[in-house]
C-alpha cells in the first residue's frame, strides 16, 4: 500500500478517459463501475463511461476513432417500450487518452474489449489474463506452473476415466465438482458419493455437452479468503465465512464479510498468483492453511473483475480513488 499511498499525495494531474464495458444482469448488477464513476466525479483530470454491452453499439467518426453509443429501453408491465435511453453523441475511444476497464465474462464484452484493443487502447485486464481466470481449469494449469499450492484437481472429459480422475485428487468423497466457467458460487457442487458424481455429470453433458468440468477435493474449512491485488501489490482483504448448511463461502451467496490480517507468506502466495496470470487488477481466493506463519494457503481461483463491496470499509481504503490515480501515471497504462 505505501507506493499507492506516495501516489495519492503526489497527485499528476495528467487527464485521461476511462471507458468500463459492462454487462449488467439482474443476478449480477453493475456496481463497481457505478462506484469508480462517482468516485471519478470527485477527482480532476478523470472522465469515466460505463458503456453496457448488450444494446449499445459502435460507429466510426471522421478521425477513424470507434465511438461508443450506448442505448437501451424500458418497457411497461405488458412488455410494451415506455421509455428509450439513447446516447446519440456517443463516447470517442481516443487511443492517446484512453485507458479501458473490463468487468464482465460475457462474450459481448469479449467481443468490444478485442475491438478496443485493437484501435491500441490499454485495457484493465488483458486477454490473457481473462482468458485464463475465466476458465477453472486453464486457471488451476498456469497456478501449478507457477509452483502455487491448489486443491487436487482433475479435468472430467469421460464417465469411463472417472476412476482414474477421482483416485488422481485422493480417492475420497466427499469432494467439489464445478463446471470451468462460473462466478458467484454458481456452477458449484457438493458431491458425496461416485453415484451422485456420475448422476451430476451426465446432467451437465446433457443440458451443455461442450460444458467443462473440473473435480476438486473438498478442504474443510471455517472461512476462505478475498485479496486485492493491484499492480503487484496487496492492497486489500477479507474474510468469507463459510454459510451455515453450505460449503460456499461467496458474498453474493449471503456471506458476511469479516476484516483479516494476512500473513505475510500470504501476501507473498497472492501476489505470485497475480504474476502468474499477469494481471494489473485481480482478487485471489484462497483457503488458510492450518499453520498460516509457516505453510502455504490453498489458492482456489484468481477473479479478473472482482466486486469492491465491503472492502474499503473492512480495510479502511478508498480502493477506487487509488485505481482511478493510479492511472494518472501514463507508465502504469502498460
Amino acid at each position: 500500500m505505501e507506493k499507492f499511498k506516495t501516489f495519492i499525495a503526489e497527485e499528476e494531474v495528467k487527464p485521461y478517459k476511462l471507458l468500463i464495458l459492462i454487462h449488467s444482469t439482474p443476478d449480477d448488477p453493475n456496481k463497481t463501475g457505478v462506484i469508480i464513476e462517482k468516485e471519478s466525479k470527485k477527482i480532476d483530470g478523470v472522465e469515466v463511461y460505463q458503456f453496457e454491452v448488450n444494446l449499445g453499439y459502435p460507429t466510426y467518426n471522421e478521425k477513424g476513432n470507434i465511438v461508443l453509443h450506448n442505448y437501451d429501453f424500458i418497457k411497461d408491465v405488458l412488455g410494451d417500450k415506455v421509455k428509450e435511453i439513447h446516447d446519440k453523441d456517443g463516447f470517442e475511444v481516443d487511443p492517446d487518452n484512453t485507458i479501458c476497464m473490463i468487468r464482465g465474462s460475457d462474450e459481448k464484452v469479449y467481443r468490444f474489449a478485442e475491438t478496443i484493443r485493437l484501435q491500441n487502447v490499454p485495457t484493465i485486464n488483458s486477454r490473457f489474463t481473462h482468458m485464463v481466470c475465466d476458465d477453472k481449469w486453464i486457471n488451476y494449469v498456469v497456478m501449478r506452473k507457477a509452483g502455487l499450492r491448489q486443491p487436487k484437481t482433475a479435468l472430467v472429459k469421460s464417465e469411463k476415466t472417472l476412476d482414474v480422475l477421482v483416485n488422481q485428487i485422493g480417492n475420497k468423497f466427499p469432494i467439489l465438482l464445478k463446471t470451468a466457467k462460473g462466478t458467484q458460487g454458481i456452477g458449484v457442487i457438493f458431491i458425496e458419493s461416485e453415484k451422485s458424481l456420475i448422476a451430476t455429470l451426465q446432467l451437465i453433458n446433457k443440458l451443455e455437452e461442450s460444458a467443462g468440468v473440473i473435480i476438486q477435493e473438498f478442504i474443510k474449512t471455517e472461512y476462505d479468503a478475498r485479496v486485492m491485488v493491484f499492480d503487484n501489490e496487496v492492497v486489500a482483504s477479507l474474510k468469507r465465512p463459510v454459510l451455515d448448511g453450505d460449503f460456499r463461502s461467496n458474498i453474493s451467496q449471503g456471506v458476511d464479510p469479516q476484516k483479516l490480517e494476512l500473513t505475510d507468506l500470504e501476501k507473498e502466495e497472492c501476489i505470485k498468483a497475480a504474476m502468474s496470470v499477469k494481471a494489473k487488477w485481480v482478487g485471489v481466493d484462497f483457503i488458510p492453511s492450518k499453520n498460516r506463519e509457516s505453510e502455504k494457503p490453498y489458492i482456489i481461483e484468481i477473479n479478473s473483475s472482482p466486486g469492491t463491496g465491503f472492502i474499503n470499509e473492512l480495510n479502511n481504503i478508498n480502493i477506487h480513488k487509488i485505481i482511478l490515480k493510479h492511472f494518472k501515471n501514463r507508465d502504469n497504462w502498460s
